[in-house]
């Protein structure tokens, strides 16, 4: 009850921190207020090993998108000690900000373990590191490395979401998703309002075949809560050997209860573009991801459908795409926009976030007819793509309100091998529109009826039954079909 009671002060008090203050008293008989050192080079020095938490402060003070309130990153990295020692202790800054207190399960009353000394860069790395030197005091055979790392998880996770520090195995992780292959359920998944929530499955995957859908809250993992974890944290215990089976408790939107599902995780090999011609004269491309070959594909399906000889239209299809590469969403978007139309715009707070990336295509296909494609679980770059082609008027974007992911994460390489995943910008459409949190409109809002459709089929056949029901696929192809008028061959034509 302690703990519990430590842990809600803390969410509370952080809100209001004050500026230097006095050191407090001791709390108990025999224990002493630790003086705080000189300086953050000397709190660092002293604790030994704390130099990354300095370079990860120094790196969040200058990159990050605004700037950011060090009095919550110092309640984060408390938090994260606490996750670590469970009920043996909590820490929290005392009501009127004088201390940062530690309350020990055997003990009566907290302990004063440090002053607080403010809430710039400089004074939080100073209670960071009293609050790490108690840590170690509390159990000395902990490994100071996960105590560190518990630290950082926790400071920078206070920033938002979609920020991260990533061990060296995460940071490995985080490079292996990008090129295309790994073993897990196949889910992107983010945190809203403190839940885990799947923003899109991939599809193909053991997540797609089981019908999770975007926008479901994942409870439990494997019997274990998910409410405190990290998206790293989280990733981590859904990927696993091949073959092996994770259980997931969900909750879908509108539905009494939470279900449970047992899946078993396989080999993920993003296969990021798919093209056919679904009619005659009427180009397909679905593109699953935006990954570092992605726009490269996107130029062969063309050619590819070009080479009939009577491509008329073309649906992009973004539906259930996460996003991915920046630079990939600008490059595919090159293919299909005027050379020098702005694809999208960035601002950040250093002069190298704020950037402008404007289309320089070898041979768009400017006269190309398209119908771009959303859905819920269309996301960051996807968005980027369906903005950029919406606002220059090169097509209708038909389907759903897409997720609304508008922030930027830049990665980061730390001295020691790790990582930082830090939102460094917030992108907007030429237009000037931003997403975040807002999420793309369509042209022609077509839903999709409720349940459809769940198992998904796999197969050719069974693919293309799915086609002819997709009423959102169809509605596209309707769109397409009057924007082309009777001919089927004016639409190929590159300038």
């Amino acid at each position: 009850m302690i703990a519990v009671l430590a842990r809600l002060r803390l969410t509370v008090l952080l809100l209001a921190l004050g500026a230097c203050a006095a050191a407090a008293p001791s709390r108990s008989p025999g224990a002493a207020s630790t003086p705080a050192p000189s300086g953050p080079a000397a709190a660092v020095e002293a604790e030994g090993g704390l130099e990354l938490v300095g370079e990860v402060f120094s790196i969040v003070e200058r990159q990050y998108v605004v700037a950011p309130n060090f009095a919550a990153v110092l309640g984060g990295a408390l938090r994260g000690l606490e996750r670590m020692y469970e009920d043996e202790a909590s820490f929290w800054v005392e009501p009127d900000g004088d201390a940062i207190l530690v309350m020990y399960r055997t003990a009566s009353e907290p302990l004063a373990l440090a002053r607080f000394t403010g809430t710039t860069r400089e004074a939080v790395l100073r209670d960071v590191a009293a609050a790490y030197r108690i840590a170690r005091q509390i159990d000395p055979g902990r490994d100071p490395l996960t105590l560190r790392h518990a630290i950082l998880r926790g400071s920078v996770r206070s920033l938002d979401p979609h920020s991260a520090f990533l061990d060296r195995e995460g940071y490995r992780e985080l490079q292996v998703e990008t090129s295309g292959t790994f073993a897990g359920l196949g889910l992107e998944v983010t945190l809203r309002e403190e839940e885990l929530t799947v923003v899109t499955p991939i599809e193909g995957t053991p997540a797609w075949r089981a019908g999770i859908q975007a926008g479901d809250r994942i409870l439990t993992i494997d019997g274990a809560p998910t409410k405190g974890l990290s998206l790293n944290d989280a990733v981590k215990r859904m990927r696993g050997p091949h073959g092996t089976t994770v259980r997931l408790s969900l909750r879908s939107e509108g539905a009494p209860e939470p279900r449970e599902l047992a899946i078993t995780r396989d080999i993920i090999r993003v296969q990021s573009v798919r093209v056919q011609e679904i009619a005659p004269g009427f180009g397909y491309v679905r593109i699953r991801q935006f990954q570092e070959r992605t726009a490269a594909d996107v130029e062969a399906a063309i050619d590819k459908l070009a080479k009939t000889g009577r491509l008329a239209g073309l649906v992009v299809d973004l539906r259930n795409n996460p996003g991915g590469l920046l630079s990939a969403a600008v490059e595919v978007s090159e293919k299909l926009l005027a050379d020098g139309k702005l694809v999208v715009y960035t601002e950040g707070r250093t002069a190298n976030q704020s950037m402008r990336f404007v289309a320089h295509g070898k041979k768009p296909l400017v006269k190309l007819p398209v119908v771009v494609l959303v859905n819920q679980g269309s996301a960051s770059a996807s968005e980027i793509v369906a903005g950029a082609l919406q606002d220059h008027g090169r097509g209708p974007v038909v389907g759903t309100q897409s997720f609304g992911k508008g922030s930027v994460q830049t990665i980061i390489a730390l001295s020691d091998g790790s990582g930082l995943r830090l939102t460094t910008a917030q992108y907007f459409t030429p237009k000037g529109r931003s997403i975040h949190g807002r999420g793309i409109t369509p042209d022609l809002v077509v839903e999709v009826p409720s349940g459809d459709p769940a198992p998904r089929p796999i197969g050719p056949a069974a693919e293309l039954e799915q086609q002819q029901k997709d009423v959102q696929l169809q509605s596209a192809l309707q769109r397409l079909r009057a924007l082309t008028g009777p001919s089927l061959t004016v639409g190929a034509e590159r300038p």
